[in-house]
């Protein structure tokens, strides 16, 4: 853990947040020659940015996020030139079960023509040449040969030692509290430590964010969703390519093993900031109910209290919750792996190795918010990237810092813009 930041230091940029986009951020602020200063109340990528999947994908991308997931690819390259994240580019397979997955995917692949994708449908007997472990069929299937899978806590680490490197100021175990506002603008972040001065201040506090909106009356329409993910142990002569189908998804680990989840296994629970913005999220969720569960229970009245003892001169979340490490769903893990077994034999001498969970931060429509805050300028938001954000990190980064030099073309930004949502009055 990183010692704690003198105060009365100045900085270009300072950043809320030592995730991969927080990371990635400073970067490419750094090439742009600006100082900047990371901030985080716990390790750096301790959290979701290191137990997510590990895919770098492009199939069934938002049309909006595809150009990320395409730009990310040479970055992505490029950094396992120089050093060693687990990284391969085994290419991305889809699965149809049925004839209406199979509608729906075809969809997303004639939206996404001529946009500069390499996915194709994959007739019956390339799946079978790329998954000769499954004995059964499928009503049709989508193939991205350059989607890659990444080690992703690996990737943290490199991605923590290149920001270093490139001179970039990283403070582990030191929250920031408050964002300072001086004459309507943003002029600095208060620290458990003290005061930084930073004349651009980004907010890349993932679930966090909602919170230290909160603390300068910004409504951020933000919810929690957790997600269950196991590894098992090495199996040998297993699928080299990555697996995407609605009963499980998999990834082969540098270890032999593979990292397993299911994509409609995702939880949220009920919560006070679920009611405030169930308008902005029913649309979507009504689309998409099979990919989520929704649950009543005592983290309702957690987070009630936690609002009631929020605000100035108070304990702040931040301090509070240095790492969010939710329990893992064992019984649905339980379930997928039963599943990729029945229909992969190859799985049945395998043994679960390993179960975690992580907590990811949406919004309504599912796409992130990377944008500057009207109410006040020098703040910016990256934040809610919806479980898609470790893909497209090096590009969503490199787009974020453009945005805080005022260099990103505004068609490019567009669609992650705050005001968006329509709550602040923007």
């Amino acid at each position: 853990m990183t010692s704690p930041h003198n105060t009365g230091q100045h900085y270009d940029v300072a950043i809320a947040g030592a995730g991969i986009i927080g990371l990635t951020t400073a970067l490419f602020l750094r090439e742009q020659g600006l100082s900047v200063v990371v901030f985080d109340k716990g390790e750096a990528a301790y959290e979701q940015s290191s137990r997510n999947w590990g895919w770098m994908r492009t199939i069934s991308q938002d049309m909006a996020e595809l150009s990320l997931a395409l730009d990310s690819r040479p970055l992505w390259h490029r950094w396992a030139q120089e050093g060693d994240f687990g990284f391969r580019s085994c290419g991305l397979l889809s699965l149809a079960a049925d004839a209406g997955e199979w509608s729906g995917l075809r969809a997303w692949l004639d939206h996404a023509a001529g946009r500069g994708l390499d996915a194709r449908v994959a007739q019956s007997d390339e799946v079978a040449r790329l998954l000769p472990q499954f004995h059964r069929s499928w009503a049709g299937a989508v193939f991205a040969p350059g989607d890659a899978g990444i080690e992703p806590d690996q990737a943290m680490r490199f991605l923590e030692r290149k920001a270093r490197a490139a001179g970039v100021a990283i403070v582990t175990g030191n929250a920031v509290k408050h964002i300072d506002i001086s004459g309507g603008r943003a002029a600095g972040v208060r620290t458990e430590t003290g005061f930084v001065a930073a004349e651009r201040i980004v907010i890349a506090a993932g679930i966090w964010s909602r919170w230290l909106c909160a603390t300068l009356g910004i409504v951020l329409p933000q919810l929690r969703v957790t997600a269950s993910v196991l590894r098992t142990t090495p199996v040998e002569g297993g699928p080299e390519v990555n697996v995407a189908a609605t009963r499980y998804c998999l990834r082969r680990r540098g270890d032999g093993g593979y990292t397993v989840a299911r994509r409609n296994s995702s939880l949220t629970q009920v919560t006070p900031d679920a009611l405030r913005f169930m308008r902005q999220y029913l649309p979507n969720y009504l689309k998409q109910r099979q990919l989520l569960r929704v649950r009543m229970g005592l983290d309702f009245f957690r987070a009630l209290r936690q609002e009631r003892r929020f605000g100035p001169g108070r304990p702040n979340p931040f301090e509070d919750f240095r790492t969010c490490d939710p329990a893992p769903d064992l019984d649905t893990l339980k379930e997928t792996f039963d599943h990729l077994k029945e229909d992969a034999p190859i799985f049945r001498s395998a043994r679960i190795a390993g179960t975690w969970a992580g907590t990811i931060d949406v919004l309504p429509d599912a796409l992130p918010v990377l944008s500057p805050v009207a109410r006040y300028p020098g703040l910016f938001l990256a934040t809610g990237f919806s479980a898609h954000g470790f893909g497209i990190g090096p590009a969503a980064g490199r787009l974020m810092a453009n945005i805080v030099t005022g260099t990103a073309s505004a068609d490019q930004a567009a669609p992650f813009r705050l005001d968006r949502f329509h709550l602040n009055g923007d």
